[in-house]
């Protein structure tokens, strides 16, 4: 092997070294539950912004402001924990979360409210399912980060379990 053809080995199995330690540091619970949680802000003001575009009912687009400001909020602080703890917080949502905006931004009327509502039970049960899991995992930052957030979340589902039954939400919150 002749000098530069070592030398070029030596820098790829240092650039590969330092890629699978910031890849196995993404992959600790905490942080990947910091990233998925960032997605989900994310994902969560884009489909407030919809349904302030698309809703129908009022209660849909009043549904939707809330979920743009609460999340928004969520975001900023879910995004400054993870600087805090040297992760690389994400800057889009997930492709399936994407996916489910851009379904539902092709429809209209009624049947966006429909879709949206039951969109929003369904992801916001799974998201306090995951809150619920990391807020009794530890007694670190990103627990407090996930047992402050319950409430909100908890609030966003039984609203959106309303507006899915028809209902007009109330606007009360937890927080």
């Amino acid at each position: 092997m002749n000098g530069a053809t070592g030398r070029l080995l030596s820098a790829l199995g240092a650039a590969l070294t330092l890629s699978l330690g910031a890849a196995s540091a993404q992959e600790n619970p905490e942080s990947a539950f910091l990233t998925d949680a960032t997605r989900g802000n994310i994902a969560e003001v884009k489909m407030g912004e919809l349904a302030q575009q698309r809703g129908q009912s009022e209660g849909i687009r009043a549904f939707g402001e809330m979920l743009v400001e609460d999340h928004s909020k969520a975001l900023k602080e879910s995004a400054e924990l993870a600087k805090d703890l040297d992760v690389v917080p994400p800057a889009l949502p997930s492709a399936e979360q994407t996916q489910k905006h851009d379904s539902l931004a092709r429809l209209q009327g009624a049947e966006f409210d429909q879709a949206f509502a039951g969109e929003m039970v369904k992801a916001h049960q799974e998201t306090i399912a995951k809150y619920e899991k990391q807020a009794q995992r530890s007694d670190s930052k990103v627990a407090k980060l996930a047992k402050d957030a319950l409430p909100m979340l908890q609030a966003h589902l039984a609203m959106a379990q309303q507006l899915e039954r028809g209902e007009q939400a109330s606007h009360d919150r937890a927080h």
